[in-house]
């Protein structure tokens, strides 16, 4: 995958900003007011101290296409409860609220509170919602009453949760939002437990040793994620059952964490993303990183090295190849991301169909020839194709017929224009397909 001419988009670098010390991402998918296209943003704080936290206000980037990212600053210590001269602003979430459609910031001041701020778009500015004082104090459960993480109501709860702590104390609890989203409800405070996997009914403490969590939902799964760890249940408040360490190839603090924290995750145009937090000077100087997530059919979360290292929302028409399943759009829910560890010689995994005509879109790809050649890695169906779309115009189709349903590589000429262009895969038929590759 790799190439000298290739683009590295992690960690995200916003334009016109020199220090991108931008760590605790939370990312959401919310309408642009400005364009009325839809774009990710991701709620930050900003890393000044190298062997402590310093973090002096709170930022928000986003993106229409995941490449070209802007910055601004969302939040002020002077719109908070915090001191002026304080350098605690740690981990924030926002949400769209489903009871008035105003965007609320849940900000941490240090390890202590939590307060939350409003704001009329998602990009801020935003200002204190409770005249200045927090919402969830210190010493209103018995962990720590920061890093939040907001629930929303979906079709099975119709509750909206914060979600906070920390294992330094008691592990993380959640507490019922009212519809105003500016108070807790008196009362709601429950614990969300994490066993270990053995299903041994006793609270995993120890080993998880971080603070902000995040729960979401994949399918009929819920999970929870901490610092490259997670967990699984079935129910958005546990108990969870702990899983493993979606980090463990990355370079550990030296109490065994995985050197990553404050991780995000979501679905966008029927892929999933997710983004993190990565030190790699200290522990206190950190940057957000963005990637796409895969899920085993076992439930396992995984992530690519390589696109870890060169980020998402480009290709480079050099690579050795280029992942099926790292697109940036499919047709949906004909067209599918599976596993293929069953395949022999082919593990990882693709995108596939059974019938129909859908489509796979992989934007900017960068580099590309005049008139390039292209190979496919597929395993298809009788009377099956696929037509490669440049910028939008047929450049070139594979016809597919093939009812043995084996593996193979189909090689086919392009008409493209050299530059950088939009590539899209459109599938006819039964087809899965691997990778792609170009060459001259």
């Amino acid at each position: 995958m790799h190439s000298p001419n290739e683009r590295i988009n992690n960690p995200l670098n916003p334009v016109g900003v020199p220090d991108n010390r931008f760590p605790d991402p939370h990312i959401k998918i919310f309408v642009n007011p400005d364009t009325g296209r839809e774009a990710m943003y991701v709620y930050v704080g900003h890393d000044e101290g190298r062997d402590k936290f310093i973090m002096r206000d709170w930022y928000v980037l986003w993106s229409e296409d995941l490449v070209t990212w802007h910055c601004s600053k969302s939040l002020e210590r002077r719109n908070t409860y915090l001191p002026e001269d304080s350098v605690d602003c740690w981990a924030c979430d926002c949400v769209q609220s489903p009871f008035d459609g105003r965007y609320y910031l849940y900000y941490s001041h240090g390890g202590e509170s939590t307060g939350v701020a409003v704001s009329d778009r998602p990009d801020g500015p935003f200002v204190d919602a409770r005249g200045k004082t927090p919402i969830l104090p210190k010493g209103i459960t018995p962990t720590n009453s920061y890093d939040p993480d907001i629930l929303l109501p979906d079709e099975e709860d119709p509750h909206a949760y914060i979600l906070f702590g920390s294992d330094w104390t008691d592990h993380y609890w959640a507490m019922q939002l009212d519809e105003t989203m500016t108070s807790v409800v008196p009362g709601t405070a429950v614990k969300v437990p994490v066993y270990p996997a053995d299903g041994t009914p006793t609270e995993l403490l120890g080993v998880l040793r971080s603070d902000q969590a995040e729960a979401f939902r994949y399918g009929d799964r819920w999970y929870l994620y901490w610092a490259g760890r997670y967990a699984v249940s079935d129910k958005r408040l546990g108990p969870y059952i702990f899983r493993g360490n979606i980090g463990a190839d990355i370079p550990h603090y030296p109490d065994g964490r995985a050197f990553i924290d404050h991780g995000s995750f979501l679905e966008w145009n029927g892929q999933w993303f997710y983004a993190v937090s990565q030190g790699l000077e200290s522990w206190s100087y950190r940057q957000s990183w963005l990637m796409y997530l895969h899920v085993c059919d076992d439930g396992t979360l995984m992530f690519d090295e390589d696109v870890r290292r060169c980020g998402v929302g480009s290709y480079c028409a050099e690579w050795d190849r280029i992942e099926a399943e790292c697109y940036m759009r499919i047709d949906e829910p004909a067209l599918r991301k599976i596993e293929l560890r069953e395949a022999e010689k082919h593990t990882g995994f693709a995108i596939a169909q059974e019938a129909g005509v859908q489509e796979a879109y992989y934007p900017h790809v960068y580099g590309m020839a005049e008139n390039l050649k292209l190979t496919l890695c597929v395993c298809s169906g009788a009377d099956a194709a696929v037509t490669v779309l440049v910028d939008g115009a047929e450049a070139g189709t594979a016809e597919l017929n093939d009812s043995c349903g084996a593996w193979r590589e189909v090689s086919l000429s392009l008409k493209n224009p050299a530059g950088e262009h939009d590539v899209t895969m459109r599938l006819q038929g039964c087809v899965t397909l691997d990778w792609f590759r170009f060459s001259c």
